[in-house]
């Protein structure tokens, strides 16, 4: 009887929380698209793929810190991380994002991971348009970016 009890108790327990297994890995990718946000500002960038290929391999001003942000969830998870140390030299600056900002989410993907910003401003130079979402100041902005080719140069 004992055995059926702790048992029935493991299974309880697997359904409430997750198995072990599953509650440490990521949520599945559909859980990670930010749903849709309340209306916010938008500002428009247009930026010159060149420039920010530039300012992505010039030495020690790229790198950040970004620190977890706890807002309206467990002090285990946090959606969102403050950037600090952001380099005026940096392609953090070209995007126009500023010490202090808050990232929420890049491309509506929501930034699980201090690891995951820094590789999303890396693939930009690569993309024709982005956006990211931050907070400034407790207001909620959009940044949408428009990669350009070199000016003279036509797009094929």
């Amino acid at each position: 009887m004992r055995r059926v009890i702790a048992l029935s108790l493991a299974v309880v327990g697997m359904l409430v929380g997750g198995c072990a297994s599953s509650s440490l890995r990521e949520p599945r990718f559909i859980d990670d698209i930010r749903p849709v946000p309340p209306p916010m500002k938008v500002l428009h960038y247009s930026i010159q793929r060149k420039d920010l290929q530039d300012a992505l391999v010039r030495q020690g001003v790229n790198s950040i810190r970004l620190v977890p942000v706890f807002e309206n969830l467990s002090v285990t998870q946090s959606y969102s991380y403050r950037l600090f140390d952001v380099h005026e030299d940096s392609a953090y600056a070209l995007l126009g994002l500023q010490t202090s900002d808050v990232v929420v989410a890049a491309d509506r993907y929501l930034i699980k991971r201090p690891d995951q910003f820094p590789a999303f401003v890396s693939l930009l130079a690569n993309m024709d348009e982005a956006s990211i979402e931050i907070r400034r100041g407790g207001e909620s902005k959009l940044f949408k970016y428009n990669f350009i080719p070199a000016v003279g140069k036509e797009k094929s």
